[in-house]
């Protein structure tokens, strides 16, 4: 069912880091696979391989025979909607939609199924995971817990045949951690989904059918076999006996023998090669192991540059959040865009160069660039992030004729590239982080009553619509 072969991912630089190394393995349907290692080991790199999200170096990943990253941009779309499910390290639900709603977008997004269909289906999913007593309620009144459940739930609705969790219960306690790992498993076992799951538990990598464990970037045994020493030879022969009796006697001349043995021309020589012999060896010995010793320092200067390369992609990725707030109207036709950037590494400030943020709206099958003005960003300086810093920007996305995903809303993709570091004045701790925020955003002529004969909102269209992440 799925097939990783040699799947590399190398990041560029001064020096080219490998977050992945040549990782091979296949999976058949219905069973398990558990991820496992420490934080930069490319257990998150590896799963955004499989799931469509990063493009490998080199390598393939192949889903039911089909090499997805030889697809296009759409096909792959297609294939990850039809094929893949995603639980994430966070439940990104909508906020502005109830939970049967989070559950049923990706399925209306398809467009598969009839409306009557999808919710049913929903509600179905809600109740397999729990929850069908709370469909009406919004992500704001459910629970840590309940938000991961109808995750799943949303994850499950397009009938994937793989499901991908990427360390699902990263912020939840122990007891509810357990309930979640175990209902992922009971619903791939009861379903014949297959599962690849990143997880720091134990428990539940004992679980799986099969585990890999990374160490830096490479899939690594989690088993060893050690093998018994192999028995002593006992094969000996009267003929061995007999060599090794000669072999002896040369050490073991009689006093009578000695007596005839001449001074050969040489025999000095052969003293003086000798001692040499003696000095040379320690030199040569020496002289190895102070090449040796270099060539190891060496790559322990690269094997480190490398760990410092992987923990400041880590720094990057998970050490600031940043998203979409809000977007509101503004005047004329233009709308207003705040977003967020929060340091999620407590007292330990992050410095970030002002992002260059820029707006796309999808007309046919391609991106149409727009206008985008910085309000308030603090250009021009380095920013240092503590907590939260919002930046907005005003945008004025007048395209006629763009690609409407849902009805009447304009597909819209924002960018937002930075430089991060850990220090106000950096050297080479300096990485580069590019972000893409995907969302559907209500025109200002729009009529919110066609909007609602066609989808279900529980009041007034909102103004924009967050997607997850995909």
């Amino acid at each position: 069912m799925l097939s990783v072969i040699s799947a590399t991912k190398s990041y560029g630089g001064e020096r080219s880091v490998d977050a992945v190394k040549n990782v091979s393995f296949e999976l058949e349907q219905g069973k398990s696979l558990a991820i496992v290692g420490r934080s930069g080991s490319g257990k998150s790199t590896l799963l955004g391989m499989i799931g469509g999200i990063s493009r490998p170096t080199a390598g393939q990943v192949l889903i039911d025979g089909i090499n997805q990253w030889g697809l296009s941009d759409n096909e792959r779309a297609e294939l990850r909607n039809q094929k893949l499910g995603f639980v994430f390290q966070f439940a990104s639900l909508l906020p502005s939609l109830r939970a049967i709603d989070n559950v049923a977008l990706p399925c209306l997004i398809s467009g598969k199924l009839s409306g009557s269909e999808i919710y049913a289906r929903a509600r179905a999913l809600l109740d397999r995971v729990g929850l069908s007593h709370r469909a009406d309620a919004y992500p704001g009144q459910l629970s840590g817990g309940e938000q991961r459940r109808v995750a799943i739930a949303r994850a499950l609705v397009n009938s994937p045949s793989l499901l991908l969790a990427d360390e699902p219960t990263a912020d939840l306690d122990e007891i509810t951690e357990g309930e979640i790992l175990s209902l992922l498993l009971d619903i791939h076992r009861a379903l014949n989904i297959t599962l690849v799951v990143v997880t720091h538990n134990p428990e539940i990598a004992a679980r799986a059918d099969s585990v890999i464990e990374m160490r830096s970037g490479e899939a690594a045994a989690k088993e060893l076999v050690v093998k018994e020493p192999a028995a002593p030879s006992n094969t000996g022969t009267p003929h061995d006996a007999s060599v090794e009796e000669a072999a002896r006697s040369i050490f073991e001349i009689s006093p009578q023998q000695a007596s005839t043995h001449k001074v050969r021309l040489g025999e000095g020589l052969e003293r003086f090669l000798g001692r040499f012999v003696m000095w040379l060896v320690p030199t040569c010995l020496i002289a190895w192991g102070i090449n040796w010793a270099a060539e190891k320092y060496e790559a322990d200067v690269i094997e480190a540059k490398a760990q410092q390369r992987l923990a400041l992609e880590e720094l990057g990725m998970q050490g600031l959040r940043a998203d979409v707030k809000s977007v509101e109207f503004g005047s004329g036709k233009t709308y207003v865009v705040t977003i967020y950037l929060r340091n999620t590494r407590g007292d330990d400030p992050l410095y970030v160069m002002s992002p260059t943020f820029r707006t796309f709206v999808q007309v046919a099958t391609s991106w149409l660039e727009i206008p985008t003005k910085p309000i308030k960003t603090g250009s021009g300086q380095v920013l240092k992030i503590t907590g939260t810093q919002l930046l907005t920007y005003e945008i004025e996305p007048d395209v006629p004729n763009f690609t409407q995903l849902l009805p009447y809303y304009m597909h819209v993709r924002f960018t937002n590239d930075m430089l991060i570091s850990p220090r106000s004045q950096p050297k080479d701790d300096l990485i580069e982080r590019n972000d893409s925020y995907y969302v559907y955003l209500k025109p200002h002529d729009a009529d919110d009553k066609a909007i609602l004969s066609k989808m279900k909102f529980p009041e007034k269209p909102p103004v924009w619509i967050p997607m997850p992440p995909h």
